[in-house]
């Protein structure tokens, strides 16, 4: 078979649950009986808001810890209690550099989602390969050939969309600053991907916490934004909003709220289980809600959709090729290897025991044997 499955495991259900959040989220921007997406500094406030929720499952996370390292105080001592304590000061002061890095990010991120909303070029599928080269700069990862060819495949199918359609033609034609300011976003995207990964194995700041602060301290940022808006810069109309806000705008409200922070969290779990490369899944998956008028446009749309998702599983290993090689440098495959050699190393290793056990008169025997067989399979050829 041409193809084939890489390992499943649980670590693929945050990638499943968040693809459906994913797709109500974007679903939701589709809906014409809501003003809240005319509002791009609003959005961004209750994006932020949405991330502040991790508090309820982080709380939780907390009181059943507690339970747990107290029923186990009593048979613990003092040195196998360290184990369960935090990491040290000096490296929870540490995760504050990079928690508070990521937040920038992603306040400069909504700043520039505010100026780029009118580009209609699918730039996002450039993240996959800014995610990979941070990926590459900061964990060292190595790319091998099935990464790079379906990078090509994945910016190619994109191009190509885009071309067809003119979006990118009329995006440089009409709106050129802000397409680069849109590609700026990708990249700053991808960058926050890698360093929240980054907080999460090498500081170990747990999913909830950085969802958190991240919310907390954005909500911050662009409250004083706001402030600014208000008074000087007349980006965004709050009156109209507000003064239009009903039943339906808060019924919208709630449920962009919960599925952004569905789509966030399980982004985490994704990235922190398995690498942020997976999170891309996730976000194309979302883009089909997008196109669900079924028009002829949105049919061809949704096949180019379905298409660069399938490569973005090669990409991801969750389904591997088997021809020309491409398979040779999986994970999956490498482990296999890894796991021979180590049978082999074993295997030899046990050999060379025996023959520590071996008289010398017995080495003697074995050498002459081998030389004899030796020169015998000279003689032959």
């Amino acid at each position: 078979m041409l193809l084939g499955l890489g390992p499943i495991n649980k670590n693929i259900i945050p990638i499943i649950i968040g693809s459906v959040f994913a797709f109500f989220n974007r679903l939701l921007f589709t809906s014409d009986v809501t003003i809240l997406f005319n509002h791009a500094i609003i959005i961004n406030i209750y994006v932020s808001a949405s991330r502040i929720l991790a508090v309820i499952p982080f709380i939780i996370f907390k009181i059943k810890s507690t339970r747990n390292k107290n029923s186990h105080k009593n048979i613990m001592n003092n040195n196998v209690e360290l184990l369960y304590k935090n990491p040290t000061k000096a490296l929870i002061k540490d995760q504050w550099k990079y928690i508070l890095l990521s937040s920038a990010i992603f306040f400069i991120q909504s700043i520039l989602m505010i100026y780029s909303m009118k580009i209609k070029s699918n730039f996002w599928i450039f993240e996959i390969i800014f995610t990979c080269i941070f990926y590459y700069l900061i964990f060292k990862i190595k790319l091998y050939k099935h990464h790079y060819l379906s990078i090509v495949i994945i910016i190619l199918t994109g191009l190509i969309i885009d071309l067809s359609f003119k979006n990118l033609q009329n995006d440089i034609i009409d709106n050129w600053p802000f397409l680069l300011l849109r590609l700026l976003r990708e990249i700053l995207f991808s960058l926050r991907e890698v360093i929240d990964k980054y907080i999460m194995e090498k500081k170990f700041c747990s999913i909830y916490e950085l969802s958190m602060y991240n919310g907390l301290i954005n909500l911050i940022l662009l409250g004083i934004f706001s402030l600014l808006n208000y008074y000087y810069f007349s980006i965004d109309n709050f009156e109209e909003y507000f003064n239009n806000f009903n039943g339906i705008e808060l019924l919208v409200l709630i449920g962009m709220m919960i599925t952004q922070f569905g789509l966030y969290i399980c982004s985490l779990f994704t990235s922190k289980n398995n690498t942020p490369c997976h999170v891309f899944i996730i976000y194309i998956f979302g883009q089909l809600a997008y196109y669900t008028d079924f028009s002829t446009n949105s049919i061809i749309f949704i096949i180019c959709l379905i298409f660069i998702l399938f490569i973005s599983l090669i990409f991801n290993e969750i389904i591997e090729i088997k021809c020309f090689g491409l398979e040779e440098n999986t994970r999956n495959n490498i482990a296999k290897r890894a796991k021979i050699e180590e049978l082999n190393i074993q295997e030899n290793s046990s050999l060379y025991e025996n023959d520590d056990n071996l008289s010398q008169t017995e080495r003697d025997e074995e050498r002459h044997k081998s030389s004899i067989e030796l020169f015998s399979g000279d003689y032959e050829n």
